[in-house]
């Protein structure tokens, strides 16, 4: 049977077109065609097998069923995070579930008291503490265990009360369908591997309040009448617009033939900097390398060294810019001249000599983009920068670690006058961009904000704050922006207790030598397939840009339980760096508790309603065989939890009021505690359309929180033992190569991902 994907759907009228893997036109069919799948199930981009004949009007498929490639394959390990969808209706206005104002904080108007819990570690628990912390930002570092003193005036391990919080509060806005109170809105730039179309180098001339003038340096127009362009089947090749200079000498950069560089070999003066004027020499017949020809620098000085140049045959003199950006790619040997023939003279022309044909501009916005997109560079390449500092190597100049970051990455790095850019005069976000790299990273259309719903911002009034902001607390994001008299905050009606110790604690490590653990993955949402839907399932195509074509985000990010005990390979535990290894990518720890180690806390509400209280008693509880997940190296199988309330007291107030002792509260029945979380569930269940148990997200949650179905839990990678320097991008390049790239399967589905992708 061939193989394709859903390419379209029109519900309505019961048909849709398949997109064949190997090309070609589209493949109609009709709902009477498939097999073992209803018409309601499918999904644009899903996966099909199916056979086809043609008819008068094309390719007609007589027989579609779901593939079963991507399944067969998947199932060596599960990705250790995976998301919880929000529920895709509004919270109901003026509800004690949906939007509303929150209590007074001066009288008792509904339930106050408190709530006792243990919690018990199902796995390794590792809580950091911010004291002793041994080794500098940017080194190998070693944490200890969160302690307090006991009543003997001795340190132990406890639970910080803000862990605790920040744990169960996470858990209720899930289930409530809250805000998304910590959530990051900007935007992502796509690594591009084509030139942008209409991209001109161009000089930065002068920055102000109404935006940025530039110089356009293309020096693939104004061409002087004895340059014979190359040509092929009757059409031009495609000229670069700036001119290469050869700057080192080409060499592989990989781990096998590794040649080193030498920055005095380059064929660039060693007294020329990034963005200087210079003189050249330039061939004037393009070279052809058969893709696009390019103008060739034959010979290149400093402009106080502009006379010493001697034109030879086929040469031009020329003035522009040089453009040094390093050894930042392999194979890399040469750099750019920024130039156009029109520029004649030596002095560096100011705005008005410029002519209007080489004016650009750009607005503010554009500016502020640029600046952001520069810090972005320097929080992707700090690492490395510090690295070779602190090696002695001072940067640019060191030879180590080819390739290297690019050399105009800086430390709070903004676009300055004279600085030498791309300018792509248009963009999906709707303005031009700058660009300091010829394939850089270009923005794309929408931001995370803009692809989450409305009601899952941030709470922006107090008068109708989320459930979550009611009980937890609520602070406006722009506060100081705000006049006196708006109400910018809310202080939280349920308060946490430290986590104190019950009974003896007992670690997995030697305190004092600890654990060294395995690097921990930064997010990456860029990785489309892993962190956007496309119309309610996973897509391996989806973009930031499909907003319109039904992108959404997954959801609200959550670490999976791993089971009874954290996942093994055949050379030791997950948690484990391979081969040892101590550097800025990983953590020591010291003092890791055992599973069974026990904690007791307390919460103490006031002022809840019913239906509040039970969201929170089931936020604490949750269900059978549901873990929180509590603390440090939880991708790594740390941090698995069980909550269990011990006592409900409630405040009787009358008679609380009425006594000089401490009387009036009232221990509350397990039949009672029962009736307020069945009371939230009857409720979210007659808000929302479903049963409790059906909803979305409580169906996501029991699967994370849940046991496994697949044993292995670990980040992709390529091999099955982890390697000592990481790397596991390459498992992302690879399936990116793919012509159906793998997905994240939603929680509930999530079969596992498979180690070898060549299949």
């Amino acid at each position: 049977m061939a193989e394709g994907t859903i390419d379209h759907i029109v519900r309505d009228r019961g048909f849709g077109f398949i997109r064949p893997v190997d090309g070609g036109d589209q493949v109609f069919f009709h709902r009477s065609a498939l097999e073992d799948v209803r018409f309601d199930e499918l999904q644009e981009g899903m996966a099909v097998e199916y056979e086809a004949e043609e008819d008068d009007k094309g390719l007609r498929a007589t027989i579609v069923r779901l593939s079963g490639e991507v399944d067969e394959a998947r199932g060596d390990f599960l990705n250790p995070y995976s998301f919880v969808r929000y529920l895709d209706k509004p919270r109901p206005q003026g509800h004690v579930l949906g939007d509303c104002p929150p209590p007074p904080h001066d009288r008792y108007i509904g339930l106050t008291g408190r709530i006792t819990c243990e919690l018990k570690a199902e796995t390794p628990l590792f809580v950091s503490d911010s004291h002793a912390v041994q080794g500098k930002t940017g080194e190998h570092r070693t944490f200890r265990f969160f302690q307090v003193e006991n009543e003997a005036g001795e340190l132990e391990p406890a639970l910080p009360a803000t862990s605790l919080r920040g744990m169960v509060r996470s858990v209720f806005e899930a289930t409530t369908n809250s805000c998304f109170a910590v959530f990051e809105g900007g935007g992502f730039d796509l690594r591009e591997g084509r030139l942008p179309p209409g991209l001109v180098p161009a000089r930065v001339v002068g920055i102000d309040t109404t935006g940025v003038k530039l110089e356009r340096l293309d020096c693939s127009q104004g061409l002087p009448q004895n340059i014979r362009l190359h040509r092929r089947g009757g059409q031009t090749i495609p000229l670069i617009n700036a001119a290469s200079v050869s700057a080192y000498e080409e060499r592989v950069l990989d781990t096998q033939t590794q040649t080193p560089f030498d920055p005095s070999r380059s064929l660039i003066p060693s007294s020329i900097k990034d963005g200087e004027r210079v003189a050249a020499l330039v061939d004037l017949n393009p070279v052809n390398n058969g893709v696009y020809q390019y103008f060739n620098v034959r010979k290149i000085v400093p402009l106080r060294n502009e006379s010493s140049l001697q034109l030879a045959s086929g040469t031009r003199k020329v003035f522009g810019y040089v453009h040094i950006t390093g050894p930042n790619i392999e194979r890399k040997h040469l750099e750019r001249l920024f130039f156009r023939w029109s520029d004649t003279k030596p002095d560096i022309p100011d705005w008005q000599s410029i002519p209007r044909a080489s004016q650009l501009t750009a607005p503010t916005a554009t500016i502020e983009e640029c600046n952001q997109h520069l810090g972005q560079y320097w929080e992707r390449n700090q690492r490395r920068i510090s690295l070779l500092d602190r090696k002695g190597k001072p940067w640019p100049v060191s030879a180590d670690e080819l390739p290297h970051p690019s050399y105009f990455i800086k430390e709070n790095g903004r676009l300055r006058e004279g600085d030498l850019v791309y300018y792509i005069p248009s963009s999906k976000i709707g303005i031009p961009v700058l660009r300091p790299i010829l394939i850089s990273r270009l923005p794309y259309r929408y931001d995370r904000a803009s692809l989450l719903p409305d009601y899952l911002c941030h709470c922006g009034t107090y008068g109708s704050l989320c459930p979550a902001c009611r009980v937890f607390g609520w602070v406006h994001e722009n506060a100081a922006k705000l006049g006196k008299r708006e109400r910018v905050a809310y202080a939280g009606r349920v308060r946490f207790s430290h986590g104190k110790l019950v009974g003896k604690a007992e670690t997995v490590d030697d305190p004092q030598e600890g654990i060294t653990l395995a690097i921990l993955s930064t997010p990456k949402p860029t990785t489309t397939q892993f962190y956007l839907l496309k119309n309610g399932q996973p897509d391996s195509r989806v973009t930031y840009d499909d907003k319109e074509r039904g992108a959404q985000l997954r959801g609200r990010k959550l670490y999976r339980h791993h089971g009874a005990e954290p996942s093994r390979h055949a050379d030791g535990h997950e948690y484990e760096r391979a081969g040892g290894i101590k550097d800025d990518q990983n953590r020591t720890v010291c003092g890791v508790l055992e599973k069974g180690t026990s904690f007791a806390f307390t919460v103490d509400f006031e002022n809840l309603a019913p239906e509040e209280l039970g969201a929170l008693l089931w936020s604490l509880e949750m269900e059978k065989g549901m873990h929180h997940r509590l603390g440090y190296a939880k991708p790594l199988g740390f941090g698995s939890v069980t909550i269990r309330v011990q006592t409900v007291q409630v405040l009787q107030s009358a008679q609380r009021f009425c006594s000089l002792k401490n009387e009036g509260w009232a221990t509350v029945t397990e039949t009672q505690r029962d009736n307020w979380v069945k009371s939230f569930k009857s409720q979210m269940a007659a808000e929302y359309g479903s049963t409790f148990e059906k909803l979305l997200n409580i169906q996501d949650l029991k699967a994370l929180a849940g046991e496994p179905d697949v044993a292995q839990i670990h980040y992709p990678r390529l091999e099955s033992t982890p390697q000592p320097k990481g790397e596991n991008f390459k498992w992302f390049v690879a399936n990116k190569k793919r012509d159906r790239p793998y997905t994240l399967d939603l929680a509930v589905d999530d079969g596992g991902l498979p180690l070898d992708l060549e299949g």
